[in-house]
C-alpha cells in the first residue's frame, strides 16, 4: 500500500508492508532471557523479551508490553513474546527500555493460569487482579537492573493485556506514570459477560489515579463502541482519569490494530502526544527541528518529518540529491528492506538519491 503528499514542493511517499519480527537490528540490544519472578512468595519463569538502543546510556524509563489472550488454551501455549518485537523496538527508539512479558498460563512461561474463567464467573477482578500480579512482579525483577529507572514506568496492554494494566492501575504502584489501553477488555464465547466488564472497570477507576490512555477501532469485533463507553463511564464515574481515542474502522477487525502496520500508524502517534503531555520520552519537536536543519527542508516538510519520526519501524527515509523531494519507506522486516524499497520508489523519478534517515538515526550529509 503507497501514499503520496505534495507540501510545498517536499514529496513524502509512504509505504507500509506486513512486518516480521525475525531479525536482530544494529542499533537495538535484544534480549530474550526468560525472567524469574516472585509472585505469592513463589519464584515464576516468565517468558519475556527485553529491548533497548545499543547505544542507550544511564538508567532507562521502563516500558512494559501486555499481550492478549488467544480463544483457546492450544494457543495460548503458542504465543511468543517475540510477536510484540515490532512494537517493543519503536519504543526503544523512543527511549524506552521495552520489556514484553508473557503472563503465567502463556508461551513458555510457568503455568498453568491462576485464575481459570467459566460461563459460571461472576466477577473478572480476581483474574485481572492475578494478571497484575505477573505484571507488577516483572516490573519489581527489571526494577533492579543498573540500565532501569523505577521511578519512570508505563504499561501497555491489548486486549485481555488492556484490562490486566488497567488492574495494575488501581494498584497505584510506585513509579507507574501511565496506563495505556489498547483495545482492552476480555470476551467469553457463548456467554456474553459484558456487565461484569463494566463492574471491574467501575472498580479500577474507583482506586486508580494513574492517567491513562484507551484506544479503540469502531470495527472492534471484541468491544464496540457502546461498551466501550459504558467501561469508560465506569471507570471515570469512580474518579478514574481516562482520554479516550476511538479511530473510524480500522481493517477488517479494528481488535486487530495493536499489531498490524497501518494500526501500529494510527496509534503510535496517539501515544507519542500522551507521552509528550506527561514529559515523559518521545521523539519531540527539538527533534524535528535538528532533522529539518540537517536536510535543509523548508517549513512545510514540518508535518511530513513529524510523520515519519512517528512511523513504526523498521522504516528509512531518502532525499533527492540536492532536492526537496523525500519519500520514506516504514514497517519493512529490517532497516535494509526499508532502504532498498525507499531506494526503489526515489530512483523511478528521481536519479540520484541518497539515505539521510535509518529509524530514529540521521546517516545522511548535512545540508
Amino acid at each position: 500500500m503507497r501514499r503520496g503528499t505534495f507540501l510545498g514542493g517536499v514529496v513524502i511517499a509512504l509505504a507500509l508492508v506486513l512486518p516480521d519480527a525475525t531479525q536482530a537490528q544494529s542499533d537495538l540490544i535484544e534480549d530474550a532471557s526468560p525472567l524469574n519472578v516472585t509472585i505469592g512468595h513463589r519464584v515464576v519463569r516468565l517468558e519475556a523479551l527485553t529491548v533497548k538502543r545499543a547505544a542507550a546510556t544511564g538508567r532507562l524509563p521502563i516500558a512494559l508490553i501486555a499481550h492478549g489472550k488467544p480463544t483457546t488454551q492450544g494457543r495460548m501455549s503458542d504465543r511468543r513474546a517475540s510477536e510484540y518485537l515490532p512494537q517493543a523496538r519503536d519504543l526503544a527508539r523512543r527511549g524506552w527500555l521495552a520489556v514484553v512479558v508473557m503472563r503465567r498460563g502463556f508461551g513458555h512461561s510457568d503455568g498453568p493460569q491462576p485464575v481459570p474463567l467459566s460461563c459460571a464467573s461472576t466477577s473478572l477482578v480476581e483474574r485481572f487482579e492475578a494478571d497484575a500480579d505477573d505484571i507488577q512482579a516483572t516490573l519489581t525483577t527489571v526494577a533492579q537492573r543498573p540500565d532501569a529507572d523505577p521511578t519512570r514506568v508505563i504499561a501497555i496492554g491489548v486486549s485481555a493485556g488492556g484490562a490486566a494494566v488497567m488492574s495494575l492501575s488501581a494498584r497505584n504502584p510506585t513509579g507507574l506514570l501511565a496506563a495505556v489501553n489498547v483495545s482492552g477488555g476480555l470476551r467469553f464465547q457463548g456467554c456474553p459477560k459484558e456487565d461484569l466488564l463494566v463492574a471491574a472497570f467501575r472498580d479500577y477507576g474507583a482506586r486508580s489515579r494513574i492517567p491513562s490512555l484507551w484506544i479503540y477501532a469502531e470495527n472492534d469485533s471484541f468491544f464496540g463502541p457502546d461498551l466501550v463507553d459504558r467501561m469508560r463511564a465506569a471507570f471515570r464515574g469512580g474518579g478514574g482519569d481516562s482520554k479516550l481515542v476511538m479511530f473510524e474502522p480500522e481493517g477488517e477487525d479494528g481488535h486487530q490494530m495493536f499489531g498490524t502496520t497501518r494500526g501500529r500508524m494510527k496509534w503510535l502517534p496517539e501515544l507519542d502526544g500522551f507521552l509528550r503531555y506527561l514529559k515523559l520520552p518521545t521523539w519531540t519537536q527539538l527533534d524535528v527541528n535538528a532533522l529539518m536543519r540537517k536536510a535543509g527542508l523548508r517549513e512545510s516538510a514540518r508535518g511530513a518529518i513529524e510523520r515519519y519520526l512517528a512511523a513504526p519501524s523498521e522504516k528509512v527515509m531518502v532525499r533527492e540529491q540536492g532536492g526537496g523531494y523525500l519519500t520514506h519507506w516504514h514497517g519493512a522486516r529490517t532497516v535494509e528492506g526499508a532502504r532498498k524499497a525507499a531506494l526503489e520508489h526515489c530512483h523511478r523519478t528521481k536519479p540520484a538519491c541518497e539515505v539521510i534517515m535509518e529509524n530514529d538515526r540521521w546517516v545522511g550529509p548535512v545540508m
